[in-house]
């Protein structure tokens, strides 16, 4: 597919119509080191840091030149063939690193005609990859003009396949995740609460908002018929429902301490209740079980980061809403290291099923890889990209016209 007449036409039509909107040249940093010109679409600008300093710690004299819009209405520059014609024939480029699924024509095809290699990197196949017409038969022409193609899952390695892409180009690294610092604890506490708990299972509803409540409560009361010294520490998501809270979960038929009390939890307390959105270093390292709070009911402002408890070793349940955290999410379910549940019976089967500890390490070693495995990705893509620059340039090629 890639290559077609019909791709060509698309890309000459699409450059044409493209001369001399964008602003000047982007600064060209002073130095000896080798250039690299970057740009990053909206979708990956997320991974940028990361491979920015690895890149940067291996090569400290690495000149970066950034072409992309400042803002989200305007003119790409890297789609104007006047203005990256120029910036390539001053800056000398080693190697073009592209970020997400943007495709700049102009700067591929002027690349591609200086022997400048492209490398794509943090690229989902998508339909607009595979349909027929202009623009379509042109991203696939673009795509073939590209020295490396690093994938984020798998079902984009076999989209590529249907692309004609060559084997050799592609590769399918996994997505640039975020990492975060694990949250802290006072390790004094952790010991003489672990000691307290005495060996007993306990699960964690993080940041739940009063929607979820009743919801959790009748997930634990499945777990305690499974496990009967089974611990809930519930945080809920507004301080001020502690007390109304606590009240309720009493006349439920459980059994409360309350942490605001600094009330002891023998094995008679089965509902822990926290002061809130603290100390959540300290449940997620307690709790071999996290429920995330707002992900059944969509309460955004409930919501915490999926990969605090994944990097404390708690392994996660969450309900099918994902706002802000889609990718994440995304992320641990392709990879088997959170357990989704779409209401309450699911997340009483779930919570049911997580009182055993095969599958409860199963999730938690699952969902550590995913949140520290961005580093590895990154490493990845910028030993490509130092390959790429190190490499011994070919001689220029007679170059071609822009499109009249």
């Amino acid at each position: 597919m890639s290559g077609s007449g019909l791709g060509q036409l698309g890309l000459w039509l699409h450059l044409r119509g493209r001369r001399g909107q964008a602003p000047g040249l982007p600064p060209i940093p002073q130095g000896s080191g080798p250039v690299l010109v970057l740009h990053v679409s909206p979708d990956a600008s997320g991974a940028e840091p990361q491979i920015l300093r690895r890149l940067t710690r291996a090569r400290p004299q690495l000149r970066l030149v950034r072409l992309c819009a400042e803002e989200a209405e305007a003119d790409d520059p890297a789609d104007d063939p006047v203005l990256v014609a120029q910036l390539l024939d001053r800056a000398r480029p080693g190697a073009v690193l592209l970020l997400g699924t943007a495709l700049p024509a102009a700067l591929i095809a002027a690349a591609a005609t200086r022997q400048i290699p492209v490398l794509l990197a943090e690229f989902r196949v998508g339909p607009r990859d595979l349909a027929w017409g202009l623009q379509g038969g042109m991203r696939r022409q673009l795509l073939a003009q590209v020295a490396a193609v690093m994938l984020t899952d798998a079902a984009s390695l076999g989209l590529s396949r249907r692309l004609s892409l060559p084997a050799a180009k592609l590769a399918m690294t996994g997505p640039v995740s975020e990492i975060r610092e694990p949250l802290h604890c006072s390790e004094t506490e952790r010991v003489s609460m672990a000691q307290q708990m005495n060996g007993r299972h306990a699960w964690f509803a993080a940041s739940l908002p009063a929607p979820e409540e009743a919801v959790v409560l009748e997930a634990h009361q499945a777990a305690l018929r499974r496990s009967h010294r089974a611990l809930l520490i519930l945080a809920p998501r507004d301080p001020a429902r502690i007390d109304a809270l606590a009240r309720d979960i009493e006349a439920g038929g459980l059994t409360v301490a309350r942490r605001s009390e600094d009330e002891d939890f023998g094995d008679e307390i089965q509902v822990l209740l926290t002061d809130g959105p603290t100390e959540m270093g300290l449940w997620y390292r307690l709790a071999p079980v996290s429920f995330m709070g707002g992900t059944l009911c969509g309460d955004e402002a409930a919501m915490r980061h999926p990969f605090e408890p994944a990097a404390l070793g708690s392994a996660i349940v969450h309900g099918t809403e994902a706002g802000p955290f889609r990718t994440e999410w995304q992320q641990l379910d392709g990879a088997q290291a959170a357990r989704q549940v779409r209401g309450p019976e699911d997340l009483c089967q779930a919570i049911a099923d997580l009182t055993q500890p095969e599958p409860i390490a199963t999730l938690a070693s699952n969902a550590w890889t995913v949140s520290t495995g961005g580093a590895d990705v990154a490493i990845r893509i910028a030993d490509r990209v130092l390959a790429a620059l190190d490499a011994p340039r070919p001689a220029a090629a007679p170059r071609e016209s822009l499109p009249a």
